[in-house]
């Protein structure tokens, strides 16, 4: 596994090793695309600030009441807010900017408009409340708490500000009352409360996206220390932490792999180390257990565990001595294990330098994160692990066929060549018939090859049926063997998938020849039967049979199953079916096969078929 961890590289023996890489603050590599969510975002900021600005240029207009700070242009400063947020609305639904940059922009105008509006409007039917809490809504709908906040203040400081400047300009029109006090102090109250909404809204939406961004993480014939160490970073960015630690255990050398990310001045360092042993075995936690610690003072710290598999949290005190990601620099600390099918294979670790301390919703999400990661991780490596073993398979099947035909073909030849050096010595009249007969076999191999090349680039088996391959198999031994084969067969043909098929044209092919070959018999008998649940295949022939070779068959005559021969073994262990080779000498062999209907019918699967 340890090449799955690093990737596809070379190796040497593996020894406790150290690798840096600094890497600048700025990150390269292709950008991540914009957020459609943010986008759709700022659309609906957009079109509901339309609609507010002509809801409130109505109602001060029909209101009888006339605002107390030159009326006159009230309506000529709400009639340019409904210009402005037109635009503003058009440019945005024809994606015409950017909706990330016109999110500071327009928060910014708005703050400036609001501000201006409510000085303009005091004494009347006033939006004050209507157009701040809207600029709040946005502001908290895109940036969460702090940004609220920030705004909340400008806000609460601006409007008694702009009230106490209008007296510079017009005494009489503008007077300041105790509204303009306790106005902004609501206002204070109601921001905050709707940036801790948004800030909880904004955070379940960067939990969603992280999740979501997990499957590309992990991707086939990609190195999954890179994808280890872009997560790793991508968790710091979430937890605003400074250092990040991911120890994975390779379950066949034993060693840790350990990946440590940390930031230092706008400048993030990767370190790679593998070591013999868990360089932080948290002794004081299970290993199915992460935790969360605010205080890791070594001697009076104390952490919150709980138990991926059970539910149970405890809480446990760090004892004297124990080793901690991060060092004497760490304040707070996340922990969660890896677990890969319920196997503990390391765990990784969040680690913050600074006093702000975690929730358990973080150490929830951590325990989410590195669950789905670890479970990302292994359908990979197992996606991997399929292929190898498929094309083992392949190549298995390639070995066999060739085995059966080619090779048979070249055994064949030679010993037909065989035949024609006797032949020149004791009778040379018959040399130029048996070279006729093996200019035919060298023709026979030939077209066996380039079939068995077309077949390999069409990608499929060949389309013939059981019966059909089982009748045109029977007549070639008949011609070029000169073995009398009789086929016996139900009238109904069963309904075989095209692989299944060959590979039992293939078996009986292989029988046959064994039958010539090694019993020197001169008659076969092919019988196949068809039930729901099976299909039968007997082999039959009055040849020699296999010698018993000190006990090798036995009592009843059947040879062992280790025993049978090879290439018939392994496609009937492919089919998923039962061999039986029952042996007598001088009366000839039997191979039986049955073969369970359910797995003929599962192997019209097309991943089967072998891509040229």
């Amino acid at each position: 596994m340890a090449h799955t961890l690093l990737g596809r590289t070379r190796a040497g023996p593996m020894r406790s090793v150290s690798l840096h890489l600094p890497f600048g603050a700025r990150r390269h590599g292709p950008r991540a695309a914009p957020l459609e969510a943010f986008s759709r975002t700022e659309k609906i900021i957009s079109f509901c600030r339309l609609l507010l600005t002509i809801y409130t240029l109505a109602v001060v207009t029909i209101d009888p009441q006339q605002p107390s700070f030159k009326p006159n242009f009230a309506d000529v400063v709400l009639g340019a807010y409904v210009a402005y947020s037109a635009l503003l609305f058009f440019l945005v639904r024809g994606a015409y900017v950017s909706a990330q940059r016109v999110g500071f922009f327009s928060a910014a105008t708005d703050v400036a408009w609001v501000s201006v509006i409510a000085l303009f409007t005091e004494g009347g039917t006033s939006p004050f409340f209507a157009l701040h809490v809207f600029v709040i809504l946005s502001v908290s709908v895109r940036w969460g708490l702090a940004a609220t906040l920030f705004v909340t203040v400008l806000l609460a400081l601006l409007y008694p500000g702009l009230v106490i400047g209008g007296r510079w300009f017009d005494f009489h029109e503008s007077v300041f009352r105790s509204i303009h006090l306790f106005r902004p102090i609501y206002l204070l109250v109601i921001g905050y409360l709707i940036g801790y909404l948004g800030e909880h809204e904004r955070r379940a939406k960067r939990k969603l996206g992280f999740m979501l961004g997990l499957p590309a993480a992990f991707r086939r014939n990609q190195a999954p220390g890179r994808a280890f160490t872009r997560l790793v970073r991508r968790a710091l960015d979430y937890f605003k932490a400074e250092r990040g630690t991911l120890a994975l255990r390779d379950p066949e050398s034993g060693r840790y792999f350990v990946w440590d990310v940390a930031r230092r001045g706008g400048r993030t360092r990767l370190s790679l180390r593998i070591t013999e042993d868990d360089p932080f075995p948290f002794r004081f936690a299970g290993p199915t257990e992460g935790f969360m610690a605010n205080d890791v003072r070594p001697a009076g710290g104390t952490v919150t565990c709980y138990d991926v598999l059970t539910g149970v949290m405890v809480r446990k005190a760090i004892p004297a001595g124990t080793p901690l990601p991060g060092g004497g620099a760490a304040q707070a600390l996340l922990v969660a294990p890896v677990l890969i099918q319920r196997e503990p294979r390391g765990h990784a670790a969040v680690v913050r330098e600074t006093r702000r301390k975690f929730t358990r919703d973080d150490l929830e999400f951590l325990l989410l994160l590195v669950g789905q990661a670890a479970s990302g991780f292994e359908n990979v490596r197992l996606q991997d692990k399929a292929e190898e073993v498929a094309v083992l398979e392949e190549r298995g099947r390639i070995a066999r066929d060739l085995h059966d035909g080619f090779i048979q073909s070249l055994a064949g030849i030679d010993l037909r060549v065989e035949a024609c050096k006797l032949l020149l010595r004791r009778d040379p009249s018959r040399i130029h018939h048996e070279l006729e007969e093996l200019h035919e076999a060298v023709n026979r191999g030939y077209r066996e090859v380039r079939h068995y090349l077309s077949m390999l680039r069409a990608a499929s088996r060949p389309a013939d049926d059981l019966w059909s391959s089982l009748d045109r198999l029977a007549a070639e031994f008949s011609i070029r063997e000169r073995l009398r084969v009789h086929v016996e067969r139900p009238e109904c043909k069963p309904d075989l998938p095209t692989s299944t098929a060959y590979e039992l044209t293939q078996i009986v092919r292989e029988a046959l020849r064994n039958a010539i070959r090694h019993g020197r018999a001169t008659q076969a008998v092919v019988k196949v039967a068809t039930r729901p649940s099976h299909l039968y295949l007997v082999v039959r022939d009055n040849g020699r049979g296999f010698q018993n070779g000190h006990g090798v068959t036995d009592a009843d005559g059947f040879l062992p199953p280790g025993a049978a021969p090879w290439s018939i073994r392994e496609r009937c262990a492919a089919l998923g079916g039962t061999l039986c080779v029952r042996t007598e000498a001088g009366r000839g062999a039997e191979l039986s096969l049955t073969i369970p209907a359910a797995i003929s019918a599962a192997s019209r699967d097309p991943d089967r078929r072998l891509d040229a």
